[in-house]
């Protein structure tokens, strides 16, 4: 028995046209995906995308503050309240210990991000006094040589001689209406080489060893002179404007140098404070060096 095939209708010959154009933009559109899968460009671009948002990641996950409370921190925290109390803290006490220095930590990290430092006066300067300590700390300390030190001493010998100094007694009586009288009386008790006592009369002062310039700091530069000048053995009345001062010059003893031996401990703690001091401006010339520094000009 013979089939025919059905003769093809309309429909059947408009479906498989369809068919295989939708077949064959299917394959343009897959070539056209696979061209441009195949492009650097493209390659470079995802990469890019993904080390981003990686990196956006990592960035969130560190921008949580944290502050570690090592195995050797707890301790530290426990050998000083050891150190306070004279015994060791009982597990609140530990607790109490690092719940404080985390707190602390916050505070310090937040003065930080404040920038205190830059604000705060008080706290600036002694952040710098403590970096100055430090740097001072560290500077060489090799004790100094005789030659040295005799060196030193030759160099600043002016420092160390001792000047023409005198030694007086003095009676002062204050200003008032009757400083006059009382000046006067005592002056000639003092002269007939009799006992100045009564009431009302000053009781004397001994100086000794009294240097010009140390008489110019006690009174001034007038009075001073005219104390300096006066001869021993003899009582005077000075005037200031504190009152009257009675006064006698005992004796003079013209200036000196002392010998290297005499004074040689005095002369090597000098060396080292200068020595010290020389150091550490070196030190900071070396850090200022690396600033730029700009002054602005007065308006």
């Amino acid at each position: 028995m013979i089939r025919t095939a059905a003769p093809a209708t309309a429909d059947s010959t408009a479906l498989e046209g369809t068919s295989g154009h939708t077949a064959k933009e299917a394959k343009s559109f897959a070539a056209r995906l696979r061209r441009v899968a195949s492009e650097p460009f493209l390659h470079f671009t995802l990469l890019g995308a993904l080390v981003f948002a990686g990196h956006r990641l990592v960035t969130r996950a560190l921008d949580v503050p944290t502050v570690e409370v090592s195995v050797s921190k707890q301790r530290e925290l426990v050998k000083l309240f050891e150190q306070r109390q004279r015994r060791a803290p009982d597990d609140a006490e530990r607790e109490a210990l690092v719940r404080r220095y985390v707190e602390d930590e916050a505070l310090f990290r937040e003065g930080l991000r404040l920038s205190l430092v830059h604000t705060d006066p008080m706290l600036r300067a002694q952040i710098i006094a403590r970096v100055r300590g430090m740097l001072q700390a560290e500077l060489e300390q090799r004790p100094p040589t005789d030659t040295e030190l005799q060196r030193y001493y030759e160099a600043h010998l002016s420092d160390y001689s001792i000047p023409e100094t005198i030694s007086y007694r003095e009676y002062q009586i204050r200003g008032g209406p009757d400083a006059e009288g009382d000046s006067r009386r005592l002056l000639s008790l003092l002269e007939r080489q009799e006992a100045a006592g009564g009431p009302g009369l000053p009781v004397p002062t001994e100086h000794s060893r009294v240097s010009e310039a140390q008489l110019a700091s006690l009174y001034g530069p007038e009075l001073a002179r005219e104390l300096w000048s006066l001869p021993s053995g003899i009582w005077r009345q000075l005037r200031s404007s504190s009152g009257v001062h009675i006064v006698r010059v005992a004796e003079r003893t013209a200036a000196s140098e002392p010998s290297f031996a005499a004074i040689r401990e005095k002369v090597s703690a000098d060396y080292r404070k200068e020595r010290t001091a020389r150091a550490f401006q070196a030190e900071l010339s070396r850090l200022t060096s690396q600033w730029r520094v700009h002054i602005a000009e007065q308006p």
